[in-house]
């Protein structure tokens, strides 16, 4: 089935880029139109000097005349070399501007994607769309457009330069022109075909490379290095297939069908002038044949360098397709209603949610008001951490309502809520920088000494003997989990939120670094709202509320004291944790 690889959206797309740099483009096509004519005309000069000065009885004046004329035929060509460069800066110009603003506007495009899209979008896809493919879309208008669109000016420039010189060559010429459209729509077809594989193999591999390294220390903990270079080399040998199978595309049904056509057309260009000369049914001169015969073999060159350019073109538009399906997703529509502070009094009311089909919340409702903090307990899969997830407003409830201080979030802006919520999550998460902007996160509000003070206040005197300039680095592999844990709390301590979010914020830690970090947290907690996802049940026994979830449901409801004394669901899990210490 024939691959439909272009589509409207994203011819727009290239259209609205490419006239956002039209100054650029225009300023090209006009250095390319130039060089034409300047090409056209050198042929003209040779024509003239073989049929007016070139003779036997050559004088002394007709030297003079044709050291004159290939003087003029020299500079031309130079004046030709200099506007070919001027018209490939141009298109440089606009190209590298035309990548620099399509990266810049899928970033900030992706930036604003929905949590929900992240399920399904490999980060190594997402990576290879966004430097790859955008190099690709580069090459589109750098070389492919420049080469193509001065090739195609001369192509047809020269062929009416050839009917207005010999009109009957220009009608004979035509007869190569249904072989030159089928050889072109072959080469569409398969460079279409092939091009738009290599981008899925590319995006795989990609994809399969990010996800190993992340995960190696599993990998080979398992042994199963030799599996997962399988599976690479299997992806690697269909880039390999394709890859191919476009390079035979390109050679034996494009470069080399047009060699032959331009032999064919040379031939036929003799032919002409040869019965001509000998049946002297019409006039032909020297002149004029070496006119036409370098016209059409300037003609078939340009040809060429279309079908060398075209399936580059080809790989291109793909890549465009593969980018600008990014832009095509939806982002979340933003609400113009913002918070300008807030209490911190939190409602659900009747919510269901699902990331596929079933619910993984069902009919939850609780409240609480601000400065309390509430508990969320349960075995793994029971909603815990999606109800942090809505409250983030990272996914949207399938039904019911969430309130802040009675305004639904569904209809507020989201980030003046994330504005007033800090998180700290069971992965700490820290950049390759220093500890300073790790804390900070490039916000000018806060001073070294905030910073340092925040780490004073959640326990991590220890982190400023190294001081906040010591570098981390990848995954903060230079840090116990506990100090990185203490980064973490020293970032949602310093922006002094309304609302607290601990998911699970001590389980990745032992008891003992435990106990150190719990003086940050009880610091974290003092005077707002705090939602914690408990894994150790007994960080937990000074929470106002603890609710007990099971397959989605609330089961039960209380503080410690009142949970304990109901000898349910929670008792059980606290009395097995107790003896497991």
């Amino acid at each position: 089935m024939k691959s439909k690889l272009r589509n409207e959206f994203v011819t727009k797309k290239l259209r609205m880029y490419a006239k956002e740099e039209s100054k650029p483009l225009l300023v090209g096509l006009f250095f390319s139109l130039v060089r034409t004519a300047l090409e056209i005309i050198g042929p003209l000069i040779i024509g003239y000097i073989l049929d007016n000065h070139i003779s036997l009885n050559m004088a002394k004046g007709d030297f003079l005349k044709i050291g004159k004329l290939l003087a003029v035929y020299l500079i031309i060509y130079v004046l030709s070399g200099l506007f070919s460069n001027l018209a490939l800066i141009s298109f440089e110009l606009a190209a590298n501007r035309i990548s620099f603003n399509v990266q810049k506007d899928v970033y900030k495009h992706v930036m604003k994607f929905p949590i929900s899209y992240f399920d399904n979008l490999p980060a190594g896809s997402i990576v290879s769309r966004i430097t790859n493919d955008t190099n690709k879309l580069k090459l589109m208008f750098q070389l492919v457009l420049s080469d193509m669109t001065t090739s195609t000016i001369m192509i047809i420039c020269i062929y009416g330069m050839i009917i207005i010189t010999n009109f009957p060559v220009a009608i004979l010429f035509l007869t190569l022109v249904p072989i030159i459209y089928i050889i072109f729509k072959d080469l569409r077809y398969k460079t279409a075909k092939y091009t738009s594989l290599n981008r899925e193999y590319v995006g795989d591999i990609n994809s399969s490379i990010n996800e190993n390294i992340q995960n190696m220390e599993v990998i080979q903990a398992f042994n199963k290095e030799d599996y997962i270079k399988s599976e690479f080399d299997e992806i690697n040998k269909n880039i390999y297939k394709t890859n191919m199978e476009m390079t035979k595309a390109k050679s034996y049904g494009g470069f080399r069908a047009i060699d032959i056509l331009s032999y064919v057309g040379t031939i036929l260009v003799l032919l002409y002038f040869g019965i001509g000369r000998i049946t002297g049914i019409y006039q032909v001169t020297v002149g004029n044949m070496y006119i036409v015969i370098d016209y059409i073999s300037s003609i078939f060159n340009n040809i060429s360098t279309v079908v060398t350019r075209f399936g580059e073109l080809e790989q291109s538009y793909a890549s465009a397709t593969h980018i600008f399906d990014l832009l095509k997703l939806d982002t979340k529509k933003e609400s113009y209603n913002k918070f300008n502070g807030i209490k911190g009094d939190v409602k659900f009311e009747n919510v269901y949610f699902a990331y596929a089909d079933d619910d993984v919340l069902k009919d939850i409702s609780f409240e609480v008001k601000s400065g309390e903090s509430i508990a969320f307990v349960g075995s793994t899969g029971s909603g815990k951490s999606t109800i942090i997830n809505l409250l983030l407003k990272f996914y949207e409830p399938r039904l019911g309502n969430i309130y802040i201080d009675g305004n639904d979030i569904s209809k507020m802006n989201r980030d003046s809520l994330r504005e007033e919520m800090a998180v700290v999550l069971q992965d700490a998460f820290l950049f390759e920088t220093d500890i300073r902007h790790n804390i900070s996160l490039d916000d000018e509000r806060f001073s070294d000494e905030d910073i340092e003070k925040a780490l004073i206040d959640v326990g991590g005197e220890s982190l400023l003997k190294k001081g906040i300039n010591q570098r981390i680095i990848e995954k903060g592999n230079n840090l116990s989990q506990g100090e990185k844990q203490l980064v973490s709390f020293a970032r949602a301590y310093i922006r002094n939120p309304k609302i607290l979010i601990l998911d699970e914020a001590t389980s990745n830690i032992d008891t003992e670094t435990e106990k150190i970090i719990q003086v940050g947290i009880n610091k974290l907690k003092e005077n707002r709202t705090t939602f914690i996802v408990a894994h150790r049940l007994s960080t937990i026994r000074d929470v106002d509320k603890i609710i007990v979830l099971n397959r989605g449901k609330i089961i039960e409801t209380g503080n410690h004291e009142s949970l304990m004394q109901q000898n349910g669901f929670y008792k059980n899990m606290y009395d097995e944790q107790i003896r497991n210490e």
